[in-house]
């Protein structure tokens, strides 16, 4: 009996651990931008790991992001970039490829991936 209820809790936390991400994988690439257009004042580069997956992070806590240019993420990954920095306010999903690029401000992102 006690074996299956061990068999049975560690099965649900590989599930859990396997849902999380790897936290040495890279799933996504972008890079920040102080202006808008994605072309002037480059604030270097944000590698999304699986410890960011499925949850709210900073983009720059130091810098104004104006930009933000969505350069790559494994299959599967869906980016969303907000203006405050609780993932709350102004939700756009980027694709990759392209650059977001406006008035506002870019604090936070959130990024969700099938693993």
């Amino acid at each position: 009996m006690y074996f299956a209820t061990i068999a049975a809790s560690a099965i649900a936390l590989a599930g859990a651990a396997s849902a999380a991400g790897n936290p040495a994988h890279r799933y996504a690439q972008l890079r920040l931008w102080g202006e808008p257009g994605c072309t002037t004042l480059n604030l270097g580069e944000e590698g999304i790991y699986g410890d960011q997956l499925s949850q709210c992070n900073l983009l720059d806590e130091n810098d104004v992001v104006r930009s933000v240019s969505f350069e790559g993420a494994d299959d599967g990954c869906t980016l969303y970039i907000y203006s405050d920095l609780e993932c709350h306010l102004t939700k756009q999903e980027v694709t990759v490829g392209t650059c977001l690029s406006g008035e506002e401000y870019y604090r936070s992102f959130e990024l969700f991936c099938d693993v």
